[in-house]
């Protein structure tokens, strides 16, 4: 009788316990599921002679140049790469080449790993020649003039060509966590738009919300409140002449997850939303920036406080040298 009984209680606890893990096992897997995924490539790819950091990336090509791949392959066959519809040959050392068409626009690659179907993406977005642009104007849309090159560096020269944005386009990945039409001039004109976006921009972007991530603020992308602007827009609002804006190298940020309302949140958990949230994510990006590990995203860290227009925000940019103010 003693051992009925026993045999019953233990049962009931492990009843009892395996409802409790039916339970709380959907809440810990979504837990995991809302985990901040880097999105790091998968394997070893390079482009041009830089490597890809991330499983989607953005490069940018004048009509009729070619896009040079090298892939880590240990072996032929075990890679595939394509572009839409057609497969590109890949020789055994795991080279490819691409030659750009004429007609501007998005052309995608992807790099498959056959046995596991690990890929990269490489958003290539064929440019509009600058030497199209006509009175400050490129198919309608205002342009302006560019500066002569500051210094003479090489950072500062015209662009040799744009991104054009059609609706579509806007809503395309070019990192992991950032699509294009984030970085979309905010003055005011029909499609298409025109672009420029600085590939190391966005890799410097997702290394500091991955370290953003790192320290406990949850958030899958930052609000982008000013990425390119045209040299007329740029004048138009009264910027300096050579910001980095004017060249795609440089994006003013703020968190905007909780509660969503266009304004910086308590990044730093003080239970207030103001300018030391800003501080926050500057130290951040600062320490980021400070590194030698990735000299070629070396660039500006700025503060920028509250006014009437918008909330608090922190400007980065990969000017290729130190620089920084407001804090």
């Amino acid at each position: 009788m003693f051992r009925t009984l026993v045999s019953l209680k233990l049962r009931t606890v492990i009843l009892s316990l395996m409802t409790l893990l039916s339970l709380y096992t959907p809440l810990l897997s979504a837990q995991e599921k809302t985990k901040f995924d880097p999105a790091l490539a998968p394997f070893i790819v390079e482009v041009d002679k830089r490597p890809l950091r991330s499983r989607t990336n953005m490069r940018t090509v004048l009509p009729g140049k070619t896009v040079n791949i090298k892939i880590k392959q240990d072996k032929a066959g075990e890679f595939s790469v394509s572009s839409g519809m057609q497969n590109l040959k890949l020789s055994a050392g795991g080279h490819v080449s691409w030659t750009a068409p004429v007609k501007p626009g998005y052309y995608p690659i992807r790099i498959v790993r056959n046995k596991d179907k690990a890929q990269v993406d490489l958003q290539v977005f064929v440019l509009r020649p600058a030497n199209q642009v006509v009175k400050g104007k490129l198919n309608g849309y205002q342009i302006g003039s560019y500066p002569k090159a500051l210094k003479g560096l090489e950072s500062y020269q015209p662009p040799k060509g744009f991104i054009e944005v059609t609706p579509e386009l806007e809503k395309v990945l070019v990192s992991p966590h950032f699509k294009l039409g984030q970085f979309l001039c905010k003055q005011q004109g029909g499609y298409p738009k025109y672009l420029l976006l600085n590939p190391a921009l966005l890799e410097k972007l997702e290394m500091l919300l991955n370290a953003v991530n790192d320290k406990g603020v949850r958030a899958d992308s930052f609000v982008v409140m000013s990425g390119y602007r045209t040299p007329y827009y740029n004048k138009a609002i009264g910027n300096v002449t050579n910001s980095r804006h004017i060249y795609g190298g440089a994006a003013d940020i703020f968190i905007d997850v909780n509660p969503v309302n266009d304004y910086m949140d308590d990044i730093n958990r003080d239970g207030a939303a103001n300018i030391k949230d800003a501080e926050y994510l500057y130290a951040i990006a600062d320490k980021l920036a400070s590194h030698n590990k990735h000299s070629e995203l070396m660039g500006g860290v700025g503060l920028y406080d509250k006014n009437s227009a918008h909330g608090p925000f922190v400007h980065v940019d990969v000017r290729g040298t130190p620089a920084r103010w407001g804090a």
